[in-house]
């Protein structure tokens, strides 16, 4: 990416603090404390939240980030029929401790599980059963569950089937203890941590009060799993614009990784596959919320990295988009004029024709690439389509509603943007 300045000053940027609270994406930043469920006395899990406690609210406990396990007949009792987690955990996809998954079925006053090939399988009273990740699955077996999913119009309480998933790369492998991944970005700094506290991370504040003491850098601390990621952020924006206050914007650093209960970083190799690609997730939803890149115009200064950003390569976020678009365009009223290609979604209507950047939402013209700047709004023929996983306002709406509004430009009344048809 081409960065603009200020740029961050190398050497600077800290691993943060200690270990940050492990909490439940959704709970209050600086509690610390995870969602309340059942029993009596709290419980501190290893590897996932047990089942036999679930939360008050599904959609905050975010189980496919917490792991919830547990034994068939808890899984029944307190997930299945549980009358507030039950129509949420009913769309989610089960694992055996064979590998075998699927989706919960009625089957004989209990429950089975029913893969995506149609065999079904009866868990035992003492067969322990876990929420499915898609990296422990092949891409093939990824792909089969979210074809099933769409060709059934189940929608997910939460990203499962159509989850990210980050593997080790091989320039990870190079730089052997810390991720470049995303590094180079830059970020609303406010809409970046309260996405990050949102899911757990704590440490993070950074502001032109203190440049000697290092006030200006500072690092967001997760731990997960027994092994705590930090991720480094040093002020970008102008002192006299920010009232030596808290910082407006923020550049990012590298992440990385270490066991929580030993000094020192980790070589990424040694950290488990799901923990890595969850918390580089968080990353990336960070940067997906608070990047510059997403702004209708260029900020001064950082023209560089708007476009880079705007319009260049797609990030996992994004590919898993394409993925799905991929699989929802044949079913839409403007297939004929829509299609895919590597970054953009290419959109023919009477008047121009129009890309949609897969990963930010903004819109070149054919045949010069004159940007097409237009407010993201509601669509009714976008809001009546199937989304396997997402709520109406999210990326892949924004995405669509351009797309119905621009298949039929000649029916555009809003002046904002006739006018940059016809002078562009």
């Amino acid at each position: 990416m081409a960065p603009g300045p200020p740029q961050p000053r190398p050497g600077r940027v800290t691993q943060g603090p200690g270990a940050g609270p492990d909490r439940a994406p959704g709970a209050r930043a600086g509690r610390g404390r995870a969602q309340p469920g059942l029993g009596r006395r709290p419980h501190r899990p290893r590897h996932g939240r047990e089942i036999r406690r679930p939360a008050g609210s599904p959609r905050r406990a975010a189980p496919a980030e917490t792991l919830a396990q547990g034994q068939g007949q808890q899984a029944e009792r307190y997930f299945l029929d549980h009358p507030v987690t039950g129509p949420y955990t009913r769309a989610l996809i089960w694992r055996l401790p064979d590998g075998f998954a699927g989706l919960p079925v009625r089957s004989g006053g209990g429950w089975a599980l029913a893969g995506a090939s149609g065999r079904s399988v009866r868990p035992g009273a003492d067969t322990p059963v876990r929420l499915w990740h898609p990296v422990q699955e092949s891409a093939e077996g990824v792909r089969g569950w979210r074809d099933h999913l769409l060709e059934r119009g189940i929608r997910q309480p939460f990203k499962q089937a159509f989850r990210e998933v980050y593997l080790l790369t091989p320039a990870e492998e190079r730089t052997r203890t810390h991720s470049d991944r995303f590094k180079g970005h830059f970020v609303r700094y406010g809409q970046a941590k309260a996405l990050l506290e949102q899911r757990g991370w704590s440490g993070l504040s950074i502001g032109h009060w203190d440049y000697e003491c290092g006030g200006d850098v500072g690092a967001a601390v997760k731990t997960l799993a027994g092994w705590q990621a930090s991720w480094g952020m040093q002020v970008a924006s102008d002192p006299h614009q920010d009232a030596w206050g808290t910082a407006s914007c923020a550049a990012t650093d590298a992440i990385r990784f270490r066991r929580a209960d030993l000094p020192g970083d980790a070589p990424l190799t040694e950290v488990p596959p799901l923990v890595l690609s969850e918390l580089l997730r968080d990353a990336d939803l960070a940067v997906g919320v608070g990047s510059l890149g997403l702004d209708q115009q260029a900020a001064v200064g950082y023209d560089g990295y708007w476009h880079s950003y705007g319009f260049g390569e797609l990030n996992e976020t994004a590919r898993t988009r394409r993925d799905a678009l991929a699989r929802l365009l044949p079913r839409l009223k403007i297939a004929d004029r829509a299609e895919l290609t590597d970054r953009f979604l290419r959109v023919r209507g009477k008047l121009r024709t129009y890309r949609i950047h897969l990963g930010s939402g903004n819109i070149l013209m054919e045949p010069n690439d004159a940007y097409l700047c237009i407010v993201p709004g509601r669509d009714r023929s976008a809001a009546s389509v199937f989304l396997p996983f997402e709520e109406d306002g999210g990326m892949l709406s924004v995405i669509l509603s351009k797309a119905f509004l621009l298949a039929d430009d000649t029916r555009i009344s809003d002046p904002s943007i006739t006018r940059q048809l016809v002078t562009t």
